[in-house]
């Protein structure tokens, strides 16, 4: 994605998320890109609410790019697991259903999903596996999509990486305890 494109598509004031949702018709979803866990998401109904709800999700990931994204009415949250190493190969591994959600946080992921038809859950994987090998990605993975149940189509949202948590890696565990030492046996005679 170059510059130019990402700049395009990133919205910097309520003005401009007017202007967009004007465009591509409401309801809409105002996300922070640097979001996650519920926070910086808004669910916007009409240009009457757009500029606090666009306040709140800058206030709440400060400095992330903003998006405005078409809502989409029974759709389902789901992800392809893969990995992918240094020598540019990749694998999907299957995949998860993460659509129950409580304030855009996920509480139960199922697997395998079934929502998507088996043809579309390929053409999801292949797709998965080819973003992971343009980018250059090195890890395990989740790609995660939204499936339209009535078209039955998937819109990419967005490639995290395996190792995903609300803050820093645990401390390492404190060191054993030093191991007792045996005094040496008597000399034989």
């Amino acid at each position: 994605l170059s510059d130019e494109v990402y700049a395009r598509a990133n919205v910097l004031s309520a003005e401009a998320a007017l202007k967009a949702a004007a465009e591509i018709g409401y309801p809409v979803m105002v996300k922070a890109s640097e979001g996650g866990g519920g926070k910086g998401i808004r669910k916007v109904e009409d240009a009457d609410t757009m500029p606090s709800l666009f306040r709140q999700v800058q206030g709440e990931v400060p400095g992330s790019p903003i998006f405005v994204m078409k809502l989409a009415p029974a759709s389902r949250h789901l992800e392809v697991q893969l990995l992918a190493d240094a020598h540019g190969q990749a694998i999907a591994l299957n995949g998860r259903d993460c659509s129950i959600q409580r304030r855009h946080q996920k509480i139960i992921e199922e697997g395998p999903p079934v929502a998507a038809p088996p043809t579309v859950w390929k053409e999801m994987e292949r797709a998965a596996v080819k973003l992971a090998k343009e980018v250059g990605y090195v890890n395990a993975g989740t790609v995660e999509y939204l499936f339209t149940n009535e078209d039955k189509t998937f819109y990419f949202l967005e490639l995290n990486p395996r190792r995903q948590g609300t803050g820093p890696p645990p401390p390492p565990p404190p060191p054993s305890p030093p191991r007792p030492t045996r005094p040496p046996p008597p000399p034989r005679a």
